[in-house]
């Protein structure tokens, strides 16, 4: 019902604000709210309501009169249903018309519309007043005059029967703090005079926590619309309520047993639905618990917990599957490590104790290069061939890169300048064995020896960073594709480094991980044509003892190359 009212109000003021659109009329208010002018003139617009009227307003709303005035008062256009039922202008009128309602409102600071009303004796009706106040759209806002429209209040009552029982109910609205406006419902004399005493305190002094619920066999629903500032009220019969009341707990009773007999036997087909599918699943992972590992759960249910349960549990199994088939793998590439290293093995002494005889015999014929070569190739095949500790230190690893360097400078009269950063505090830090030494070889074969240029360099450096050992070995050789050997390197295939020809790269790069963590290991920053820097990225790690080690003295550039 007062979604229905409060449309009706709304469209009201919508046909209202047409008035606007007589932008002449509009002008000559203005003019007279300036002091322009005294009043508008009557010569073309004193019928200007009798149009608006007719033509902005339907027969439902039941319009019964209409008047236009002036900031002054000033009546200045007027429409009446019926000329001898409504006076000419409403503060002329030989009846009480409520008018000191329109004044307080058109005086005051209010700019919304106001409802009001007055009974009408010649009509023999209840009025239902609506002034809707005139002003300029700025920022001072000028009144200009107002408009007041006089609705039949069966407008109202015609809304309200729909909604009520009019021989058990007696329904009226009001505004607060005015008259009643409308009523409807077969009242008795006692709701008649309870409804005046209420209507009485709703027009002189109105409180909503003043007003009690039970007023003798009747109770007082009240609800409030301040949107407009209007109360709808109704007065009850007890013994109505209580009849309802008692239908209505029937009704429940009879409800509340059917739904609970339907809610027992959803309830179990529910629970049937419910538990099938952890039924299942505990079915199937018995089954692969006894052996048969290919099964997978079905990761179906009502839940998307048993969902995520169901596929994160089948995602374990294939872990761990491949876990093992990479353990296997593993434990292949061990056996044939250590097969290989067996083999490599075989009489290692034989071959440096010839080479440190044959420099000692080059020693003795004056022949230092020889001597030299012998020394250092004795010392790198003694380095490489001791597996008896899987670590080295940094200073172990540069002596072994050293000799590598002398000897090589020596077969192929390099002309490669050598430097060496490297940090004091990182000398005794612990590596795996020939890790440099590869990627030295690397950098001098891939990188250095077929540039053709006079400033061939490589630099070896060793710091502590960020509380880990890098290692960077340097060249300013040709470059190379830095990305796909960098995808190599992080892929770590044991296949790849299975099947390498000799130990590389990928082999320094598989044990670093090994040992230390796939998070440490090689990477490589290479363009073509400017060089390429390979990083060496691990844990610090020290011996808690230190052991005293063979330390060869690796032969220098600076050495005689001639023999006497």
């Amino acid at each position: 019902m007062q979604a229905e009212l409060m449309t009706f109000v709304r469209n009201i003021r919508t046909e209202m604000l047409t008035i606007y659109s007589e932008y002449d009329l509009i002008e000559e208010l203005r003019s007279v709210a300036k002091g322009s002018q005294e009043k508008v003139p009557a010569d073309g617009y004193w019928w200007r309501n009798w149009y608006l009227g007719r033509k902005r307003f339907s027969s439902e709303d039941r319009l019964m009169a209409m008047y236009l005035y002036d900031a002054n008062n000033q009546l200045v256009s007027a429409y009446r249903y019926n000329c001898q039922m409504f006076p000419r202008d409403i503060y002329k009128s030989e009846y009480d018309a409520n008018t000191e309602r329109v004044l307080e409102y058109v005086n005051g600071e209010r700019t919304d519309l106001m409802i009001s009303g007055y009974y009408n004796p010649l009509e023999e009706k209840d009025i239902i007043r609506f002034v809707l106040k005139l002003h300029n759209y700025d920022e001072e806002r000028q009144k200009i005059g107002y408009l007041v429209c006089e609705i039949d209040s069966m407008a109202f009552a015609s809304i309200m029967n729909k909604y009520v029982d009019l021989s058990h109910v007696y329904l009226w609205m009001q505004p607060v703090n005015d008259r009643t406006i409308v009523t409807t419902g077969d009242a008795n004399d006692d709701q008649k005079r309870i409804q005046k005493q209420l209507s009485r305190v709703i027009q002189n002094y109105y409180d909503s926590n003043t007003l009690e619920q039970e007023y003798e066999d009747y109770y007082l629903i009240h609800v409030g619309q301040t949107e407009n500032n209007l109360e709808a009220c109704a007065l009850v019969s007890q013994s109505l309520l209580t009849a309802t009341q008692r239908s209505l707990t029937r009704s429940l009773m009879v409800i509340m047993g059917m739904m609970l007999v339907v809610v027992c036997v959803f309830v179990m087909f529910l629970s049937q639905w419910l538990t099938r599918p952890t039924e299942q699943m505990l079915e199937t992972i018995e089954r692969i618990k006894n052996g048969e590992t290919q099964l997978r759960v079905q990761p179906v249910g009502w839940s998307e917990e048993l969902k995520v349960l169901g596929t994160e549990f089948n995602d374990m199994l294939d872990r761990v599957q491949a876990m093992a088939q990479e353990e296997y793998k593993y434990r292949l590439l061990v056996e044939r490590t250590e097969y290989k290293m067996l083999q490599a093995q075989i009489n290692p002494h034989f071959l440096y104790n010839t080479l440190n005889t044959m420099s000692g015999i080059a020693t003795a014929q004056n022949c230092p290069l020889v001597s030299g070569l012998c020394h250092s190739l004795s010392a790198v095949f003694r380095y490489s061939l001791n597996m008896t500790d899987e670590f080295s230190t940094v200073q172990k690893e540069m002596e072994h890169v050293k000799n590598y360097l002398y000897v090589m400078d020596v077969r192929s009269g390099s002309d490669v300048s050598y430097e060496y950063q490297i940090a004091e505090e990182t000398l005794q830090d612990q590596l795996p064995r020939i890790c440099l030494q590869p990627i030295v070889e690397n950098a001098i074969t891939h990188g250095l020896r077929n540039v053709r240029r006079k400033d061939k360099k490589l630099t070896i450096s060793a710091v502590h960073e960020n509380g880990l050992l890098l290692i960077c070995v340097e060249d300013n050789g040709t470059g190379m594709d830095a990305e796909e050997m960098n995808h190599l390197l992080e892929k770590n295939d044991p296949k790849r480094v299975e099947t390498g020809v000799s130990i590389g790269i990928l082999n320094v790069n598989a044990r670093l991980k090994r040992v230390f963590g796939e998070e440490y290991g090689i990477l490589i920053d290479s363009r073509m044509g400017e060089g390429t820097k390979v990083s060496i990225r691990v844990p610090i790690l020290k011996k808690k003892e230190e052991q005293e080690g063979e330390n060869y003295e690796p032969y220098g550039k600076n050495q005689s190359t001639g023999c006497r």
